[in-house]
């Protein structure tokens, strides 16, 4: 290799590298089951630049983390970057009273981002159910995000599954649900 990437604060059974995305000279490094502060496994994603000139051991740049990350979230199960911005998902957050049902965090300006770095948006699906898995895979491209959820019920078949769109990320802020749903035929 021509760099070994590494966190700054990296703990044993953090599982560092569980998801990776690279775009340009940046990349995104997930670490699903990190501590982040006294929450067991709520997972925690960081962020690389210049990884075009890296050399040796090369240390993050920021951290991202959800702000409302709770124990056994898995933020950093899945992670997609593409050009300043990046898609996180916590596949198994608790939504309300559903358990489980897993969503998606959209952070931005990565370009000049340092330190511990909080979502500018959250998304999630507006018919989010329980044990959907909802974040279980994530991509971004432009201003389109894409997001997972294997588990999903559609009808009555048990964990079909479905993938949501969300378009204009670009200015998206809050809590923020899909514009289409996409299911198969």
């Amino acid at each position: 290799q021509n760099a070994k990437l590494e966190a700054s604060d990296g703990a044993e059974y953090d599982f560092f590298g569980y998801s990776v995305s690279l775009s340009g000279n940046m990349g995104l490094v997930g670490a699903r089951y990190a501590d982040v502060g006294s929450n067991t496994d709520q997972g925690s994603v960081y962020l690389f630049r210049n990884l075009d000139t890296a050399n040796g051991t090369v240390f993050e740049h920021a951290k991202l983390v959800a702000s409302d990350g709770a124990e056994y979230d898995f933020f950093g199960y899945s992670v997609s970057l593409s050009g300043n911005m990046g898609l996180v998902g916590a596949v198994l957050d608790d939504i309300g009273s559903n358990s489980e049902q897993g969503s998606a965090y959209l952070f931005r300006n990565l370009d000049s981002a340092s330190g511990n770095v909080t979502e500018h948006a959250k998304l999630l699906a507006s018919d989010g159910a329980e044990d959907a898995f909802f974040g279980y895979s994530v991509s971004l491209s432009g201003n389109m995000g894409l997001v997972g959820a294997y588990w999903d019920d559609i009808g009555s078949n048990t964990d079909q599954g479905s993938a949501y769109l969300f378009r204009n990320l670009d200015t998206a802020s809050g809590n923020v649900t899909e514009d289409v749903k996409i299911i198969a035929s």
